[in-house]
């Protein structure tokens, strides 16, 4: 879970509005060459193999529970919201 919030924290700090002005109408800079350039800045995708969009996503693969956090199986569910998962 706490993995999940810093992943998508991180993600939230990159595109705040400055970034998403500068990558919808660019940003003048002044080149080592001495040239004024509109530049846009760019993120690219993230690329993971399964198992590690499994842990961003904080699901499990393959696994016999729902997610990291809840350790009923599958097979309970219907056993979910009863009065004694409470206390």
């Amino acid at each position: 879970h706490c993995r999940r919030d810093l992943f998508h924290g991180c993600w939230n700090h990159l595109l705040d509005a400055d970034f998403l002005q500068a990558y919808r109408h660019g940003i003048v800079i002044k080149c080592p060459d001495g040239v004024l350039r509109r530049v846009f800045p760019r993120i690219f995708t993230y690329s993971a193999d399964y198992p590690e969009k499994v842990l961003i996503a904080t699901i499990k693969d393959m696994g016999s529970c729902p997610c990291p956090r809840c350790l009923i199986p599958k097979s309970s569910f219907d056993l979910l919201g009863l009065c004694r998962d409470m206390q």
